[in-house]
Formats: C-alpha cells, structure tokens, sequence
C-alpha cells in the first residue's frame, strides 16, 4: 500500500481547477471592506498559507507589495507559475514558528504592514500552543500599528459540517470523495480526500488526509492578546456582525499596538 502523501502536494495540482481558491477572492474583497472600515492604508503585506497565490494576486492588484509563505513546496510552485513577472517573494516555511529576514540585514526580521491568512488555514494548527506561537510569529513580522486578518473554521462547523459527511463531485476531467469525521474529545476533524484525475485516456488517483482543529472564540482572542495584539474586530465571516453559537466561520482583525 503506498504511503499517503502530505497534504497540498498532489492536491495543489487541481486546487484551482476545482475552485477552492474562490474563498481567497472572496476574503480579499471582504478584506477591502475592513481596510475601508478601519482606515487601514498597507503598503506591504504577507499571505500566510498562500496556497497557489490567488489572494497574493488580488492585493496586489490592490496596489499591496505582497511577499507569500506556504509550508508545501507543490502550491508555491503553482503560485510562483501564477505571479510570475511580479516580482512577489515567496518563502517555503511552515507554522507555527516561523521568520523571514530582512534581505539587506540579515540580522533583522523583515516587517510588514498587513498580514492575512485565509481559508482554514490555522484550522491546521494541533493545539492552542501551536496558535499563540504563529500569533506571536505574525506579531514580530508586523510594524508597530500593522495589521492582522485571518480566518478560521469554528468548532461548529466541524461539529455539523463535517461529522460522517460525504461530498463528492464529478466533472469531465476532475472528480473528487471527501469523507469527514468528527472528534468531539479534541474538537478536530479528519478530511479523507480521494481525486480522479484524467490524465490522457486514462483516469489517476490520488489520496490525501486533512486535518483540523477548531478553537472556540475565547481561545482565539486570549491568544492574540497573549501575544501582544489588540483585538479590533471579530465578526461572523463576510460580515460585521457578531459571531453566534452556529456561526461557522470566524474572521478577526488584530492590530500591533504603535
């Protein structure tokens, strides 16, 4: 039996072709609204779990210079492929603990203004000790007033949308199985993932395992103060409305204090 691959690998090759990075144009519109909200001006920026670049390519066309960190070496290649020409630098790191230095003093930790990370990505994160050190990461990587917008599932979505569900989607080239369980001790999810790729005459295919823990919203805000940011904003996603016990995904906006 061959060895599961680590996830984002062969996934990273149809990721676009099955839609998944719709959600990071979805969150950099949203995120437009928050800068509008909160007068946030960036001029410089980092995606955290980047994945294959489209929410990097939409701020950019926001006039951001935006840099891109992702732990698989599979979606940086699909995004160096889709920004190149862009001059965008693009790190292989992983969370939590991370740091990029300063090209022209390597002494020096490299500084933005905005930092994001979307689409589940600090879902990945096993445990709270886990999240407050990316926190803190992102924290020394931002200029004192710069600003941090992320997303995450919440233990609700995991709860009803993932326990023992099935999704399944088959298209002319492309087709796809997700089974889902639920752990209610650890509050963490396992996404088993099976894909069909045309290749030729022939069909391809590929597994991976995904999975997700979610932290309820106490955690996540204690967190973000534990790690020196002030908390501006926490909202039901896509919206500025607060989160309830069903909402099922989360976005905060943290700020590092001037």
């Amino acid at each position: 039996m061959s060895k599961t691959p680590t996830p984002y690998q062969r996934f990273a090759t149809v990721y676009d072709l099955m839609g998944a990075d719709d959600h990071s144009i979805k969150m950099t519109e949203y995120s437009h609204k928050i800068f509008r909200k909160f007068k946030i001006k960036p001029t410089i920026g980092l995606e955290l779990c980047c994945g294959t670049g489209t929410a990097i390519e939409k701020f950019a066309d926001m006039g951001i210079l935006m840099s891109g960190l992702d732990g698989s070496a599979a979606m940086l290649a699909r995004a160096a492929k889709k920004l190149r020409g862009r001059g965008v630098p693009l790190y292989h790191k992983q969370l939590p603990k991370f740091k990029i230095l300063d090209q022209n003093d390597s002494r020096r930790t490299r500084r933005f203004d905005l930092v994001t990370c979307f689409y589940d990505s600090l879902n990945y994160l096993k445990n709270r000790r886990e999240l407050q050190t990316s926190f803190r990461s992102v924290f020394r990587h931002l200029q004192p007033g710069g600003w941090f917008i992320f997303d995450m599932n919440t233990p609700e979505a995991l709860k009803i949308l993932w326990d023992e569900q099935v999704f399944a989607e088959a298209r002319d080239d492309l087709a796809w199985i997700w089974k889902n369980d639920y752990n209610p001790k650890t509050c963490s999810a396992r996404c088993s993932t099976t894909f069909f790729e045309k290749k030729g005459k022939a069909w391809e295919r590929f597994d991976e395992v995904h999975v997700e823990r979610a932290y309820d919203n106490e955690a996540i805000k204690s967190s973000l103060r534990a790690a020196g940011f002030v908390v501006k904003g926490f909202y039901r996603c896509y919206s500025f409305h607060r989160p309830t016990k069903s909402t099922y995904r989360i976005c905060a906006v943290a700020q590092r204090p001037e």
